[in-house]
């Protein structure tokens, strides 16, 4: 079967209702799937605050490790702090918990909820030990890559889709923890992700990253397809100066990886430094994006997420073959801006957060 890669068409947009140009309409982040068996949908969000604490939130239909079940409402929500404690919530709910509009991002789980219009969102969190709110305000114009949509199979009946609500924006967060109080500002990130089928079905793995770097802001990606889809490397790079996108074909990029480790625990290969390249010949300019890995923030087996540990985990292991992780890291990053051969613009930042999906088996 053949990987049809991004949908960039004409035919394309105008098939899935969508206006030629890469910047979404509140609609676009408003619910598209059903919520069935097989569909897959989450609204994730992700803050670096002023004083070292990091905050990741997901909202889904269901466990994404789960996508062949039908409506589970799941929210994955982990604060790190700045002395390293870890605040971790992995909660299922009843499908009737449930609601979502699909004319704008307005998610309800039970008494959570996460809404918003493009610009500007707010994030409910609570639960007997935690009670959460966030409110962003977007900073950098929102982006969608072509059409958002990767298609797998000539018929284009299986794809991922994503969109960039807020590729930028800054964030006010408050929370009550078992009775003390928290409030911090800082950076902030949100997107939109779907698709009609397992993730390890279509994909390896894939790096994804984001980060800001004085007047800029960055989102670069790349996954790469099973097997099945020859391996191939589907690729998704935004820059942004000053809130307006300056560079976003992915066709013009290309990322080198260290040489790879294998994780023990996971039995999986990660690259402690990546560049991310961007040449356009269109382009005078030429951007070189390094991330450069100093700790983990994460990682788990996308099987005990659903199981847990014990003899649940290594049956569900042996009978589906199936042994997904998901790493996510913190580092230093830099950008390089050059015209022609002449270094014009240098940034750097040791606040970045990036993650590694693995679904399949390395080099496999």
């Amino acid at each position: 079967m053949e990987n049809k890669k991004l949908a960039a068409t004409s035919t394309d947009f105008a098939a899935l209702g969508l206006k030629p140009t890469n910047i979404p309409e509140v609609w676009e982040d408003g619910m598209r799937t059903t919520g069935e068996k097989g569909n897959l949908e989450w609204w994730y969000f992700d803050t670096h605050l002023d004083d070292g604490t990091i905050i990741v939130a997901t909202y889904s239909t269901k466990n994404p490790a789960s996508a062949n079940i039908g409506l589970k409402p799941f929210i994955s929500l982990v604060i790190t702090r700045a002395d390293g404690s870890v605040i971790k919530k992995e909660l299922e709910y009843e499908k009737e918990d449930f609601s979502a509009s699909k004319e704008k991002c307005d998610v309800k789980i039970g008494k959570n909820y996460f809404r918003g219009n493009l610009e500007k969102y707010e994030i409910h969190f609570e639960d007997d030990e935690l009670v959460m709110d966030i409110n962003i305000e977007r900073t950098s114009e929102s982006w969608r890559p072509k059409t958002g949509h990767t298609y797998f199979g000539e018929e284009k009946q299986l794809f991922f889709a994503w969109v960039v609500a807020v590729p930028q924006g800054k964030a006010q967060v408050t929370f009550t923890y078992n009775g003390e109080k928290y409030s911090g500002k800082g950076s902030c990130y949100h997107d939109h992700n779907w698709g009609n089928v397992s993730m390890e079905k279509m994909f390896n793995h894939w790096y994804w990253s984001r980060a800001q770097l004085g007047p800029y802001t960055i989102i670069a990606v790349e996954m790469i397809a099973e097997k099945k889809y020859n391996h191939d490397s589907v690729m998704s790079f935004y820059l942004s100066k000053d809130g307006k996108t300056i560079a976003d074909d992915a066709d013009y990029v290309k990322l080198y990886r260290s040489f790879s480790k294998l994780d023990e625990a996971s039995g999986k290969d990660i690259s402690d430094d990546l560049v991310f390249i961007y040449e356009n010949p269109n382009d005078e300019y030429r951007y070189e994006y390094f991330l450069h890995k100093e700790r983990f923030i994460d990682n788990f087996s996308l099987v005990k997420t659903v199981t847990g540990d014990g003899m649940k985990y290594y049956l569900a292991k042996f009978i589906s073959g199936f042994d997904g992780y998901y790493f996510r890291f913190s580092g230093r990053v830099e950008l390089l801006v050059f015209k022609g051969k002449e270094l014009v613009d240098k940034q750097e930042s040791k606040v970045a957060v990036w993650e590694l999906m693995y679904f399949g088996k390395p080099n496999q």
